[in-house]
């Protein structure tokens, strides 16, 4: 009786701890999209002198993590930096913050969440979270082309899934570089929004979305055939 007791206070404590951090990581949420917008960012580092490129790599580390849209800390960055550096100091904050979010994941959620899909999901699920086969590395490069696709959620799917780190991470740095240039692009031309300059990086943005939709219906139709 008194063993019986323990695990239901110890499953009590559990479902305490998640409730918490989901609470707390909602609040955190909410506070960071309201705060940091595009121009509070844009102003950060524009004060911030020689230390601007330590600041936004710090924002990208940890931002993210709570969901914040990558598109406004991008899209700074250009009218900051220009188009080369922007693109190198954000590639810097995305490997950071991709190492931290798939750690994250993988050491908070994957086990749990393994656990419950392997007691209540359908084989079709089970196959893709719990087979080291089940998701390729493929869909998620395609993922990452696809600028509207978030960017925060893939990186806590590839640390809950079984996903190998090391291709995932150099996949996803070279799957997010044609949209981090298109995004600082427009950041560079933002204070002229009629220019042709501003939309061309739009129209790459569309295009880009577009092509990356048709390869992962190419790529779903093999996978079918497979």
């Amino acid at each position: 009786m008194t063993n019986k007791k323990t695990n239901q206070s110890t499953k009590l404590w559990g479902y305490a701890k998640v409730i918490l951090a989901a609470a707390l990581f909602i609040l955190i949420f909410r506070e960071t999209k309201d705060y940091f917008t595009e121009a509070r960012i844009r102003s950060m580092l524009e004060a911030a002198g020689l230390w601007a490129p330590v600041i936004y790599i710090g924002l990208w580390a940890v931002l993210p993590v709570f969901f914040f849209p990558v598109p406004l800390l991008v899209v700074p960055s250009g009218y900051i930096f220009g188009s080369a550096l922007g693109v190198v100091y954000t590639l810097v904050g995305c490997a950071v913050n991709i190492t931290i979010m798939y750690f994250l994941a993988a050491s908070v959620a994957r086990d749990k969440i393994l656990h419950l899909v392997e007691e209540k999901s359908n084989d079709k699920i089970k196959k893709v979270f719990l087979s080291p086969t089940g998701t390729s590395q493929g869909v998620f490069f395609i993922f990452r082309l696809i600028p509207l696709i978030s960017y925060n959620l893939i990186n806590y799917m590839a640390g809950i899934l079984r996903i190998r780190f090391l291709p995932y991470f150099v996949l996803s740095l070279i799957g997010i570089t044609p949209g981090i240039f298109a995004f600082i692009y427009l950041g560079e031309q933002i204070h002229d929004p009629s220019s042709p300059e501003f939309k061309l990086a739009i129209l790459f943005l569309v295009l880009l979305t577009a092509v990356s939709l048709v390869l992962l219906k190419i790529y779903n139709k093999r996978q079918n055939r497979d």
